[in-house]
Protein backbone atom coordinates (compact mmCIF):
# COMPACT_ATOMS: atom_id res chain seq x y z
CA UNK A 1 0.00 0.00 0.00
CA UNK A 2 1.09 3.81 -0.80
CA UNK A 3 1.86 5.50 2.34
CA UNK A 4 -0.83 7.78 4.08
CA UNK A 5 -0.94 11.50 2.39
CA UNK A 6 0.22 14.50 4.60
CA UNK A 7 -2.22 15.31 7.02
CA UNK A 8 -4.90 17.61 5.80
CA UNK A 9 -6.94 19.52 8.56
CA UNK A 10 -10.06 19.40 6.84
CA UNK A 11 -11.52 18.49 3.86
CA UNK A 12 -14.49 20.70 2.84
CA UNK A 13 -16.51 17.84 0.55
CA UNK A 14 -16.84 15.88 3.87
CA UNK A 15 -17.81 18.58 6.01
CA UNK A 16 -20.42 18.89 3.12
CA UNK A 17 -21.53 15.67 3.50
CA UNK A 18 -22.01 15.59 7.28
CA UNK A 19 -23.77 18.75 6.91
CA UNK A 20 -26.60 17.12 4.41
CA UNK A 21 -26.40 13.50 6.44
CA UNK A 22 -27.45 15.55 9.19
CA UNK A 23 -30.47 17.85 7.75
CA UNK A 24 -31.37 14.51 6.45
CA UNK A 25 -31.85 13.35 9.63
CA UNK A 26 -33.16 15.79 11.01
CA UNK A 27 -35.85 16.49 8.33
CA UNK A 28 -36.48 13.31 7.66
CA UNK A 29 -37.46 12.27 11.27
CA UNK A 30 -39.43 15.14 11.18
CA UNK A 31 -41.27 14.73 8.00
CA UNK A 32 -42.24 10.98 9.22
CA UNK A 33 -42.73 11.16 12.75
CA UNK A 34 -46.38 12.47 13.65
CA UNK A 35 -47.55 12.26 17.56
CA UNK A 36 -50.75 10.91 18.17
CA UNK A 37 -52.60 11.67 21.62
CA UNK A 38 -55.14 9.07 22.79
CA UNK A 39 -56.99 9.06 26.34
CA UNK A 40 -55.00 6.69 28.01
CA UNK A 41 -51.36 7.56 25.95
CA UNK A 42 -49.12 9.43 23.43
CA UNK A 43 -48.15 7.36 20.80
CA UNK A 44 -44.98 9.00 18.56
CA UNK A 45 -46.25 6.98 14.95
CA UNK A 46 -43.62 6.56 12.13
CA UNK A 47 -45.08 7.28 9.29
CA UNK A 48 -43.04 4.53 7.31
CA UNK A 49 -45.56 2.02 9.29
CA UNK A 50 -48.72 3.69 8.11
CA UNK A 51 -47.73 4.30 4.68
CA UNK A 52 -45.71 1.56 2.96
CA UNK A 53 -45.13 3.25 -0.25
CA UNK A 54 -42.76 5.87 1.52
CA UNK A 55 -40.41 3.25 2.26
CA UNK A 56 -38.25 2.93 -0.62
CA UNK A 57 -37.43 6.87 0.40
CA UNK A 58 -35.13 5.40 2.90
CA UNK A 59 -32.92 4.48 -0.01
CA UNK A 60 -31.91 7.69 -0.02
CA UNK A 61 -32.84 9.17 3.88
CA UNK A 62 -31.10 6.30 6.20
CA UNK A 63 -28.12 8.62 5.66
CA UNK A 64 -25.84 6.46 8.49
CA UNK A 65 -23.45 4.50 6.04
CA UNK A 66 -22.44 8.32 5.29
CA UNK A 67 -21.76 9.34 8.61
CA UNK A 68 -19.87 6.57 9.11
CA UNK A 69 -17.63 7.18 6.06
CA UNK A 70 -16.68 10.55 6.72
CA UNK A 71 -15.97 9.32 10.39
CA UNK A 72 -13.48 7.30 9.07
CA UNK A 73 -11.65 10.16 6.96
CA UNK A 74 -11.94 12.37 10.31
CA UNK A 75 -10.10 9.61 12.44
CA UNK A 76 -7.87 8.91 9.91
CA UNK A 77 -6.75 12.58 9.71
CA UNK A 78 -7.06 13.29 13.83
CA UNK A 79 -5.35 9.68 14.32
CA UNK A 80 -2.17 11.25 11.84
CA UNK A 81 -2.36 14.87 13.34
CA UNK A 82 -2.02 12.99 17.03
CA UNK A 83 1.35 12.38 18.93
CA UNK A 84 -0.26 9.49 20.46
CA UNK A 85 -3.09 6.89 20.32
CA UNK A 86 -4.07 8.14 23.30
CA UNK A 87 -4.23 11.87 22.58
CA UNK A 88 -6.26 11.24 19.45
CA UNK A 89 -8.62 9.02 21.26
CA UNK A 90 -8.85 12.15 24.12
CA UNK A 91 -9.44 14.65 21.15
CA UNK A 92 -11.76 12.84 19.32
CA UNK A 93 -13.77 11.50 23.22
CA UNK A 94 -13.66 15.20 24.31
CA UNK A 95 -15.49 16.12 20.89
CA UNK A 96 -18.10 13.54 21.51
CA UNK A 97 -18.42 13.10 24.72
CA UNK A 98 -18.90 16.83 26.36
CA UNK A 99 -21.97 17.48 25.03
CA UNK A 100 -23.57 13.90 24.91
CA UNK A 101 -23.04 14.26 28.84
CA UNK A 102 -25.20 17.38 28.74
CA UNK A 103 -27.92 15.64 27.07
CA UNK A 104 -27.87 12.96 29.66
CA UNK A 105 -27.83 14.74 32.40
CA UNK A 106 -30.86 17.31 31.00
CA UNK A 107 -32.96 14.63 29.97
CA UNK A 108 -31.92 12.42 33.17
CA UNK A 109 -33.27 14.79 35.86
CA UNK A 110 -36.40 15.27 33.65
CA UNK A 111 -37.27 12.09 33.41
CA UNK A 112 -36.43 11.80 37.46
CA UNK A 113 -38.63 14.64 37.82
CA UNK A 114 -41.28 13.48 35.93
CA UNK A 115 -41.15 10.06 37.34
CA UNK A 116 -41.41 11.61 40.91
CA UNK A 117 -44.21 14.18 40.46
CA UNK A 118 -46.41 12.20 37.49
CA UNK A 119 -45.78 8.72 37.47
CA UNK A 120 -48.67 7.74 35.74
CA UNK A 121 -47.91 10.02 32.58
CA UNK A 122 -48.15 8.50 29.28
CA UNK A 123 -47.04 11.74 27.28
CA UNK A 124 -44.16 12.37 29.61
CA UNK A 125 -43.17 8.46 29.43
CA UNK A 126 -43.08 8.56 25.94
CA UNK A 127 -41.08 11.76 25.58
CA UNK A 128 -38.19 10.38 27.87
CA UNK A 129 -38.17 7.16 26.10
CA UNK A 130 -37.82 8.66 22.47
CA UNK A 131 -35.82 11.88 23.06
CA UNK A 132 -33.12 9.06 23.51
CA UNK A 133 -33.44 7.67 20.01
CA UNK A 134 -30.05 9.11 18.14
CA UNK A 135 -28.12 7.65 21.20
CA UNK A 136 -27.69 4.07 20.09
CA UNK A 137 -25.14 5.93 16.84
CA UNK A 138 -22.95 6.69 18.96
CA UNK A 139 -22.55 4.28 21.13
CA UNK A 140 -21.10 2.16 18.09
CA UNK A 141 -19.60 5.29 17.13
CA UNK A 142 -17.37 5.07 19.93
CA UNK A 143 -16.25 1.69 19.45
CA UNK A 144 -15.23 2.99 15.86
CA UNK A 145 -13.35 5.34 17.10
CA UNK A 146 -11.82 3.64 19.40
CA UNK A 147 -10.56 0.53 16.95
CA UNK A 148 -9.83 3.36 14.03
CA UNK A 149 -5.86 3.36 14.09
CA UNK A 150 -5.85 -0.82 14.64
CA UNK A 151 -8.37 -0.99 11.44
CA UNK A 152 -6.29 1.65 8.94
CA UNK A 153 -3.29 -0.12 9.74
CA UNK A 154 -5.20 -3.15 8.72
CA UNK A 155 -6.39 -1.18 5.41
CA UNK A 156 -2.65 -0.33 5.16
CA UNK A 157 -1.55 -3.33 5.15
CA UNK A 158 -4.48 -5.60 2.83
CA UNK A 159 -6.21 -2.33 1.40
CA UNK A 160 -9.83 -2.77 0.30
CA UNK A 161 -9.81 -6.52 1.44
CA UNK A 162 -10.12 -5.70 4.78
CA UNK A 163 -14.08 -4.18 3.85
CA UNK A 164 -14.21 -7.33 1.80
CA UNK A 165 -13.72 -9.18 4.63
CA UNK A 166 -16.31 -7.19 6.81
CA UNK A 167 -18.79 -7.72 4.15
CA UNK A 168 -18.43 -11.35 4.45
CA UNK A 169 -18.72 -11.65 7.86
CA UNK A 170 -21.95 -9.86 7.81
CA UNK A 171 -23.14 -12.54 4.91
CA UNK A 172 -22.11 -15.45 7.31
CA UNK A 173 -23.84 -13.83 10.60
CA UNK A 174 -27.22 -12.93 7.82
CA UNK A 175 -26.93 -16.69 7.17
CA UNK A 176 -26.58 -18.03 10.82
CA UNK A 177 -28.92 -15.84 12.43
CA UNK A 178 -31.81 -15.31 9.54
CA UNK A 179 -31.43 -18.65 7.28
CA UNK A 180 -30.60 -20.92 10.34
CA UNK A 181 -32.75 -18.93 13.22
CA UNK A 182 -30.49 -18.08 15.09
CA UNK A 183 -31.31 -14.24 16.01
CA UNK A 184 -29.20 -13.66 18.78
CA UNK A 185 -26.23 -13.89 16.96
CA UNK A 186 -27.22 -11.06 14.64
CA UNK A 187 -26.24 -8.58 17.25
CA UNK A 188 -22.79 -8.97 16.00
CA UNK A 189 -23.39 -6.84 12.49
CA UNK A 190 -23.87 -3.89 14.43
CA UNK A 191 -20.02 -4.10 14.63
CA UNK A 192 -19.21 -5.37 11.19
CA UNK A 193 -21.64 -3.53 9.40
CA UNK A 194 -20.86 -0.13 10.50
CA UNK A 195 -17.21 -0.66 10.72
CA UNK A 196 -17.35 -1.71 7.19
CA UNK A 197 -18.80 1.90 6.19
CA UNK A 198 -15.80 3.35 8.52
CA UNK A 199 -13.36 1.23 6.01
CA UNK A 200 -14.37 2.90 3.27
CA UNK A 201 -13.40 6.05 4.82
CA UNK A 202 -10.25 5.09 5.44
CA UNK A 203 -10.16 4.64 1.01
CA UNK A 204 -10.99 8.13 1.17
CA UNK A 205 -8.33 9.60 3.43
CA UNK A 206 -5.40 7.69 1.05
CA UNK A 207 -6.90 8.60 -2.14
CA UNK A 208 -7.99 5.03 -3.48
CA UNK A 209 -11.58 5.56 -4.12
CA UNK A 210 -11.12 9.25 -5.60
CA UNK A 211 -8.02 7.41 -8.20
CA UNK A 212 -11.25 5.40 -9.38
CA UNK A 213 -12.09 8.54 -11.02
CA UNK A 214 -16.01 8.71 -11.60
CA UNK A 215 -16.31 5.74 -13.52
CA UNK A 216 -15.92 3.81 -10.69
CA UNK A 217 -18.09 5.78 -8.48
CA UNK A 218 -20.57 5.12 -10.89
CA UNK A 219 -19.84 1.22 -10.88
CA UNK A 220 -20.14 1.65 -7.25
CA UNK A 221 -23.10 3.33 -7.31
CA UNK A 222 -24.87 0.71 -9.72
CA UNK A 223 -23.14 -2.32 -8.08
CA UNK A 224 -24.57 -0.91 -4.47
CA UNK A 225 -28.47 -0.52 -6.26
CA UNK A 226 -28.77 -3.88 -7.86
CA UNK A 227 -27.66 -5.57 -5.02
CA UNK A 228 -30.28 -3.57 -3.22
CA UNK A 229 -32.97 -4.69 -5.16
CA UNK A 230 -31.65 -8.21 -5.51
CA UNK A 231 -32.15 -8.24 -1.97
CA UNK A 232 -35.51 -7.02 -1.12
CA UNK A 233 -37.16 -7.89 -3.83
CA UNK A 234 -35.62 -12.10 -4.73
CA UNK A 235 -33.87 -12.13 -1.32
CA UNK A 236 -36.73 -11.82 0.55
CA UNK A 237 -34.83 -8.45 2.65
CA UNK A 238 -37.53 -5.96 4.03
CA UNK A 239 -37.39 -2.72 1.57
CA UNK A 240 -36.86 -0.10 4.31
CA UNK A 241 -33.39 0.70 5.48
CA UNK A 242 -34.45 1.59 9.15
CA UNK A 243 -36.83 -0.04 11.30
CA UNK A 244 -40.78 0.19 10.92
CA UNK A 245 -42.64 -1.46 13.93
CA UNK A 246 -44.40 -4.30 12.74
CA UNK A 247 -42.25 -5.60 10.41
CA UNK A 248 -41.10 -9.15 10.73
CA UNK A 249 -37.31 -8.21 11.25
CA UNK A 250 -35.16 -4.84 9.95
CA UNK A 251 -32.04 -3.98 7.77
CA UNK A 252 -31.25 -1.62 10.64
CA UNK A 253 -31.45 -3.15 14.09
CA UNK A 254 -29.28 -5.71 13.40
CA UNK A 255 -27.87 -4.22 10.53
CA UNK A 256 -28.36 -6.76 6.95
CA UNK A 257 -26.64 -7.38 4.17
CA UNK A 258 -29.10 -4.73 2.67
CA UNK A 259 -27.18 -1.94 4.38
CA UNK A 260 -24.12 -3.18 2.98
CA UNK A 261 -25.82 -2.43 -0.34
CA UNK A 262 -27.37 0.95 1.30
CA UNK A 263 -23.64 1.98 1.98
CA UNK A 264 -22.27 1.24 -2.14
CA UNK A 265 -24.72 2.67 -3.01
CA UNK A 266 -24.98 6.07 -0.99
CA UNK A 267 -21.06 6.10 -1.22
CA UNK A 268 -21.05 6.01 -4.61
CA UNK A 269 -23.84 8.42 -5.21
CA UNK A 270 -21.61 10.80 -2.76
CA UNK A 271 -18.26 10.30 -5.01
CA UNK A 272 -20.34 10.95 -8.26
CA UNK A 273 -21.45 14.73 -6.40
CA UNK A 274 -17.89 14.98 -4.97
CA UNK A 275 -16.68 17.29 -8.30
CA UNK A 276 -19.85 19.53 -7.70
CA UNK A 277 -19.77 19.85 -4.25
CA UNK A 278 -16.03 20.98 -4.30
CA UNK A 279 -17.51 23.92 -6.54
CA UNK A 280 -19.87 24.84 -4.46
CA UNK A 281 -17.55 24.59 -1.52
CA UNK A 282 -15.43 27.42 -3.33
CA UNK A 283 -17.95 30.01 -2.72
CA UNK A 284 -16.97 32.13 0.27
CA UNK A 285 -20.53 32.08 1.29
CA UNK A 286 -20.90 28.27 1.31
CA UNK A 287 -17.53 27.57 2.99
CA UNK A 288 -19.11 29.83 6.03
CA UNK A 289 -22.22 28.43 5.76
CA UNK A 290 -21.24 25.15 5.87
CA UNK A 291 -18.76 25.82 8.39
CA UNK A 292 -20.85 27.40 10.39
CA UNK A 293 -23.38 24.63 10.49
CA UNK A 294 -20.77 21.83 10.96
CA UNK A 295 -20.05 23.23 14.24
CA UNK A 296 -23.60 22.52 15.92
CA UNK A 297 -24.00 18.87 13.80
CA UNK A 298 -23.63 16.74 17.01
CA UNK A 299 -25.89 19.25 18.89
CA UNK A 300 -28.79 18.92 16.30
CA UNK A 301 -28.19 15.38 15.68
CA UNK A 302 -28.44 14.49 19.67
CA UNK A 303 -31.54 17.60 20.40
CA UNK A 304 -33.83 16.80 17.14
CA UNK A 305 -36.17 14.54 18.33
CA UNK A 306 -36.45 16.86 21.88
CA UNK A 307 -37.55 19.45 19.12
CA UNK A 308 -40.63 16.93 17.69
CA UNK A 309 -41.65 16.56 21.57
CA UNK A 310 -41.62 20.45 22.27
CA UNK A 311 -43.33 21.44 19.03
CA UNK A 312 -46.00 18.71 19.27
CA UNK A 313 -46.76 19.32 23.12
CA UNK A 314 -47.64 23.30 21.87
CA UNK A 315 -49.00 22.08 18.85
CA UNK A 316 -51.71 20.09 20.68
CA UNK A 317 -52.47 22.92 23.08
CA UNK A 318 -52.97 24.89 20.57
CA UNK A 319 -55.49 23.10 19.19
CA UNK A 320 -53.19 22.19 15.68
CA UNK A 321 -55.73 19.66 13.64
CA UNK A 322 -54.37 15.74 13.90
CA UNK A 323 -55.50 14.23 10.52
CA UNK A 324 -54.94 10.97 9.75
CA UNK A 325 -51.49 9.79 8.74
CA UNK A 326 -51.66 9.62 4.76
CA UNK A 327 -54.51 11.75 4.33
CA UNK A 328 -54.25 14.31 1.74
CA UNK A 329 -54.70 17.21 4.64
CA UNK A 330 -51.85 15.29 6.72
CA UNK A 331 -49.85 15.53 3.28
CA UNK A 332 -50.71 18.82 3.14
CA UNK A 333 -49.47 19.75 6.74
CA UNK A 334 -45.97 18.14 6.63
CA UNK A 335 -44.47 20.99 5.10
CA UNK A 336 -45.87 23.33 7.64
CA UNK A 337 -45.57 20.70 10.48
CA UNK A 338 -41.58 20.94 9.93
CA UNK A 339 -41.34 24.61 9.14
CA UNK A 340 -43.46 24.76 13.10
CA UNK A 341 -40.40 22.51 14.18
CA UNK A 342 -37.64 24.97 13.55
CA UNK A 343 -38.04 27.47 16.24
CA UNK A 344 -38.05 25.08 18.81
CA UNK A 345 -34.92 23.31 17.20
CA UNK A 346 -33.16 26.80 17.17
CA UNK A 347 -33.78 27.45 20.49
CA UNK A 348 -32.40 24.64 21.37
CA UNK A 349 -29.31 24.79 19.29
CA UNK A 350 -29.16 28.36 20.46
CA UNK A 351 -29.34 27.27 24.44
CA UNK A 352 -26.71 24.45 24.46
CA UNK A 353 -24.45 24.47 20.90
CA UNK A 354 -21.90 25.88 23.13
CA UNK A 355 -21.43 22.50 24.94
CA UNK A 356 -20.29 21.71 21.73
CA UNK A 357 -16.29 22.13 21.43
CA UNK A 358 -13.75 21.13 19.06
CA UNK A 359 -10.68 20.41 21.65
CA UNK A 360 -7.15 19.83 20.05
CA UNK A 361 -6.81 16.74 22.99
CA UNK A 362 -4.25 16.38 26.04
CA UNK A 363 -0.61 15.34 25.27
CA UNK A 364 -0.92 11.66 26.85
CA UNK A 365 1.76 9.30 25.94
CA UNK A 366 0.72 5.48 25.43
CA UNK A 367 1.48 3.17 27.85
CA UNK A 368 -0.23 -0.40 27.90
CA UNK A 369 -1.42 -0.12 31.40
CA UNK A 370 -3.03 3.40 30.06
CA UNK A 371 -4.07 1.86 26.99
CA UNK A 372 -6.58 -0.89 29.22
CA UNK A 373 -8.09 1.42 31.15
CA UNK A 374 -9.24 3.54 27.84
CA UNK A 375 -10.41 0.49 26.79
CA UNK A 376 -12.30 -0.19 29.85
CA UNK A 377 -13.50 3.84 29.71
CA UNK A 378 -14.81 3.17 25.92
CA UNK A 379 -16.26 0.05 26.37
CA UNK A 380 -18.46 1.43 29.81
CA UNK A 381 -18.95 4.93 27.86
CA UNK A 382 -20.49 3.13 24.95
CA UNK A 383 -22.22 0.62 26.41
CA UNK A 384 -23.82 3.03 28.99
CA UNK A 385 -25.16 4.94 25.77
CA UNK A 386 -26.42 2.21 23.92
CA UNK A 387 -28.26 1.08 26.82
CA UNK A 388 -30.13 4.83 27.06
CA UNK A 389 -30.87 4.47 23.39
CA UNK A 390 -33.15 1.78 24.55
CA UNK A 391 -34.88 2.31 27.33
CA UNK A 392 -35.10 5.90 27.51
CA UNK A 393 -35.11 8.11 31.08
CA UNK A 394 -37.71 6.83 32.55
CA UNK A 395 -38.67 4.96 34.57
CA UNK A 396 -35.36 5.11 36.29
CA UNK A 397 -34.58 2.02 38.09
CA UNK A 398 -37.18 -0.74 36.96
CA UNK A 399 -36.59 -4.22 38.76
CA UNK A 400 -37.45 -5.80 35.55
CA UNK A 401 -35.07 -3.88 32.64
CA UNK A 402 -35.67 -3.60 28.63
CA UNK A 403 -33.57 -6.47 26.27
CA UNK A 404 -30.86 -5.15 24.00
CA UNK A 405 -29.94 -8.22 22.33
CA UNK A 406 -29.17 -11.14 25.18
CA UNK A 407 -28.90 -8.45 27.93
CA UNK A 408 -30.80 -6.06 29.99
CA UNK A 409 -30.79 -2.76 31.22
CA UNK A 410 -32.44 0.40 32.85
CA UNK A 411 -31.51 3.74 33.12
CA UNK A 412 -29.58 3.64 36.73
CA UNK A 413 -27.74 0.45 34.57
CA UNK A 414 -26.13 2.64 31.70
CA UNK A 415 -25.68 5.99 34.51
CA UNK A 416 -23.32 3.78 36.14
CA UNK A 417 -21.99 2.82 32.98
CA UNK A 418 -21.34 5.91 31.62
CA UNK A 419 -20.01 7.66 34.79
CA UNK A 420 -17.55 4.94 35.67
CA UNK A 421 -16.02 5.03 31.98
CA UNK A 422 -15.95 8.88 31.09
CA UNK A 423 -13.93 9.41 34.98
CA UNK A 424 -11.83 6.58 33.49
CA UNK A 425 -11.01 8.62 30.38
CA UNK A 426 -11.20 11.95 31.96
CA UNK A 427 -8.04 10.59 34.36
CA UNK A 428 -6.08 9.50 31.02
CA UNK A 429 -4.78 13.31 31.47
CA UNK A 430 -3.92 13.24 35.02
CA UNK A 431 -1.85 10.44 34.35
CA UNK A 432 -1.53 6.52 34.24
CA UNK A 433 -1.59 5.87 37.85
CA UNK A 434 -4.94 7.58 38.88
CA UNK A 435 -6.81 6.04 35.08
CA UNK A 436 -5.53 2.69 35.96
CA UNK A 437 -6.70 2.99 39.46
CA UNK A 438 -10.19 4.46 38.32
CA UNK A 439 -10.60 1.80 35.84
CA UNK A 440 -8.82 -0.92 38.43
CA UNK A 441 -12.33 0.45 40.57
CA UNK A 442 -14.68 0.48 38.24
CA UNK A 443 -13.91 -3.16 36.97
CA UNK A 444 -14.27 -3.93 41.14
CA UNK A 445 -18.06 -2.14 40.64
CA UNK A 446 -18.95 -4.27 37.55
CA UNK A 447 -17.82 -7.35 39.31
CA UNK A 448 -20.00 -6.06 42.53
CA UNK A 449 -23.09 -5.32 39.95
CA UNK A 450 -22.85 -8.72 39.14
CA UNK A 451 -22.43 -10.68 42.11
CA UNK A 452 -25.14 -9.00 44.19
CA UNK A 453 -27.73 -9.67 41.54
CA UNK A 454 -26.69 -13.26 41.59
CA UNK A 455 -26.31 -12.92 45.18
CA UNK A 456 -30.34 -12.14 45.23
CA UNK A 457 -29.54 -9.01 47.55
CA UNK A 458 -33.20 -6.93 47.59
CA UNK A 459 -31.63 -3.49 46.17
CA UNK A 460 -29.87 -4.95 43.53
CA UNK A 461 -32.71 -5.52 41.77
CA UNK A 462 -32.92 -1.62 41.15
CA UNK A 463 -30.36 -2.13 37.92
CA UNK A 464 -32.56 -4.35 36.21
CA UNK A 465 -30.51 -6.64 35.59
CA UNK A 466 -31.61 -10.75 34.59
CA UNK A 467 -28.90 -13.43 35.19
CA UNK A 468 -27.14 -13.69 32.08
CA UNK A 469 -26.50 -9.71 32.64
CA UNK A 470 -24.96 -10.30 35.74
CA UNK A 471 -22.77 -12.84 34.61
CA UNK A 472 -22.15 -10.20 31.54
CA UNK A 473 -20.92 -7.89 34.09
CA UNK A 474 -19.13 -10.55 36.19
CA UNK A 475 -17.25 -11.59 33.25
CA UNK A 476 -15.98 -7.69 31.55
CA UNK A 477 -14.92 -6.59 35.19
CA UNK A 478 -12.60 -9.36 35.20
CA UNK A 479 -11.55 -9.13 31.95
CA UNK A 480 -10.95 -5.48 32.34
CA UNK A 481 -8.51 -6.80 35.77
CA UNK A 482 -6.70 -9.13 33.86
CA UNK A 483 -6.23 -6.28 30.56
CA UNK A 484 -4.73 -3.64 33.56
CA UNK A 485 -2.56 -6.31 35.06
CA UNK A 486 -1.15 -7.26 31.41
CA UNK A 487 -0.73 -3.92 30.74
CA UNK A 488 0.92 -2.85 34.19
CA UNK A 489 3.63 -5.84 33.24
CA UNK A 490 4.16 -5.06 29.63
CA UNK A 491 5.00 -1.51 31.17
CA UNK A 492 7.50 -2.86 33.38
CA UNK A 493 9.17 -5.20 31.27
CA UNK A 494 9.44 -2.34 28.48
CA UNK A 495 10.61 0.19 31.11
CA UNK A 496 13.52 -2.80 32.09
CA UNK A 497 14.31 -3.41 28.97
CA UNK A 498 14.80 0.14 27.80
CA UNK A 499 16.89 1.02 30.96
CA UNK A 500 20.52 0.49 30.48
CA UNK A 501 22.53 -2.07 32.38
CA UNK A 502 25.99 -1.55 34.24
CA UNK A 503 28.47 -2.42 31.93
CA UNK A 504 26.36 -0.31 29.28
CA UNK A 505 26.68 2.71 31.67
CA UNK A 506 30.24 1.75 31.86
CA UNK A 507 31.07 1.75 28.21
CA UNK A 508 28.77 5.12 27.56
CA UNK A 509 31.25 6.83 29.97
CA UNK A 510 30.68 10.23 32.59
CA UNK A 511 27.65 12.72 31.18
CA UNK A 512 29.13 15.11 29.07
CA UNK A 513 32.97 12.63 28.47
Amino acid sequence: MAPAPAVEERDPFIDLLRVVCIAAVVIGHWATTTVVWEPDRVLSINALSEIPGTRVATWLLQVMPLVFFAGGYANSVSRRAAGSYLSYLDRRLGRLLLPTGVFLAVWLVLGIAAEALDPASAGKARAAEVAALPLWFLGIYLVAVALAPAMEALHRRVGLWAAVGLVAAVGVVDLVSIGFGLEGVGGANYAFQWLFAHQLGFAYADGTLQRWGRRGAAALTLLGLAVLVLLTTVGGYPVSLVGVPGQERSNAQPPSLAMVALTLWLVGLALLARAVAQRAMRRPGWERLVRGMHRLLLTAFLWHVTAIILGGALARAAGAPEPAIGSGLWWALRPVWVLWLLPFFGLLLWALGRFEVHPRGRAIGDHPVSAAAAGFGVFAVAVGILGFGETGFFPFAPAVGEAILMFTFNPLQNLLHVSLGAAVLWALGAGRGRAAGLAGLGAAVFLAMGAVRLAGWEPAQRLGMDDFTAWAHIVAGAAAVIALGLGAALGRAGAHRARPGPQAQALSGPPGG
